[in-house]
């Protein structure tokens, strides 16, 4: 201990490797952030995007080539093999809604509160001759709580039946999704209202199912697909059975990929820092070369003074690990609260982005930085593994 505190003090005598070294560590905390960040956001992204597709579509959805269906006690009976914890009969509608002088192309969805909940996890309030509309479709008309709204439906096309109908409705609740295109095009109300509205009595064109607890996070789609594959057994192939990502598939693959090619071409920010431990090495090891072989002359092992520097430079990582957590958090807090840091949803699809990183993103972004601390201080002993001693006390002596 008193040896590595010796060499300690040699290394750290003067403000100038002082300086470097705090360069070192922030330029190598920065370069870990940044994978952080970008591992994070892509399963922020991921985790958002499945989680604001289930507030919309539960677990898995099915509809009929033929459109209206009745929810029948057979139709029922080959939904229950696979066990659902919920079921949610919906009747699904385009119309117009008009406010002022806007207005706007929405889905309109005829649920019930209670059980509608249940499969998404989405919390509705309908109150009667109300709807429930996402806040993106609130902002853009500039409505609030207890405004009305007018909704024009089509009627066909046939003689009087082409005119459209309209019903003038409150807002009962403004609700969100996460997905900027379903909080500005969905909007909600009671089932039984919709259905007399458009003179389908109790015939629904979607029911949606819930596999899991819709109010928690789903880490495995696995589950859902064999369920939607059992399911698709048993029903005739007039429906149509989808999983709730299907409408986004190719995006989810593409988040996944584009995070492992990413991952691999920014650790070539990790080897440009390490170059800078690299580069603190090589310069103490210059500076302090008469220092250093003259406690190996006095008695010091090589091995001891190549230990000092494997656990110093393990050190600089501990603390650039630690501080680029730290980095992470930061930027995090300013995806939710800077302005400048907010995306628009119409491009991004999500209304909002946030960093996820789980033990898995922590374990493998660390691991990858520490292979390359390690390579940097293998150098650094070669370095000094090739210089004799004798070298050393000439330089000491001239």
């Amino acid at each position: 201990m008193n040896a590595y505190f010796s060499v300690f003090k040699i290394v750290l005598n003067n403000r100038g490797a002082v300086k470097i070294l705090l360069a070192t560590i922030a330029s190598f905390a920065f370069s870990i952030a940044v994978i952080l960040c970008t591992v994070g956001l892509m399963d922020g992204f991921d985790y958002l995007l499945k989680s604001g597709l289930r507030h919309s579509s539960g677990d898995i959805l099915i509809s009929s080539q033929r459109g209206f269906f009745v929810l029948g006690d057979r139709l029922m009976g080959e939904i229950n093999t696979i066990a659902p914890l919920a079921k949610a009969p919906v009747i699904q509608t385009e119309a117009f809604a008009l406010h002022l002088d806007k207005s706007r192309g929405v889905l309109v969805r005829g649920v019930e509160a209670q059980n509608f909940s249940e499969a998404t996890g989405l919390d509705l309030t309908l109150n009667d001759n109300g709807i429930a509309i996402g806040k993106e479709l609130a902002h853009e008309l500039k409505l609030g709580i207890g405004d009305d709204i007018a909704l024009t439906f089509g009627k066909g096309n046939d003689s009087a039946e082409s005119l459209p109908t309209i019903r003038t409705l409150k807002v009962s609740s403004i609700v969100s999704h996460g997905i900027y295109q379903k909080d500005l095009r969905f909007v909600y109300m009671k089932k039984n209202e919709l259905g007399e509205l458009l003179g389908v009595g109790d015939k629904v064109n979607l029911v949606i199912l819930s596999m899991a607890d819709s109010r928690k996070p789903l880490e495995d789609l696995q589950q859902i697909e064999t369920a939607r594959l059992s399911l698709r057994r048993e029903m005739s192939s007039e429906f149509l059975i989808k999983p709730f990502w299907s409408e986004y598939a190719f995006l989810i693959e593409a988040v996944k990929v584009e995070k492992f090619s990413i991952s691999l071409i920014l650790q070539l920010i990790v080897v440009v820092a390490v170059f800078n431990i690299m580069a603190f090495v090589i310069y103490i090891m210059e500076k302090k070369a008469q220092d250093f072989f003259f406690l190996r002359a006095v008695g010091m092992s090589l091995s001891t003074l190549m230990n000092f520097w494997l656990v110093s430079v393990v050190i600089i990582w501990a603390i650039a690990c630690g501080l680029a957590h730290f980095l992470s958090l930061v930027f995090d807090w300013g995806l939710h609260n800077l302005s400048f840091l907010q995306i628009p949803g119409e491009i991004y699809v999500l209304s909002s982005l946030s960093i996820r990183l789980n033990t898995e993103a922590y374990v493998t972004v660390y691991l990858a930085s520490l292979f390359w601390v390690v390579l940097a201080a293998g150098g650094g002993y070669f370095r000094m593994r090739r210089r004799p001693i004798i070298q050393g006390l000439r330089q000491e002596f001239n």
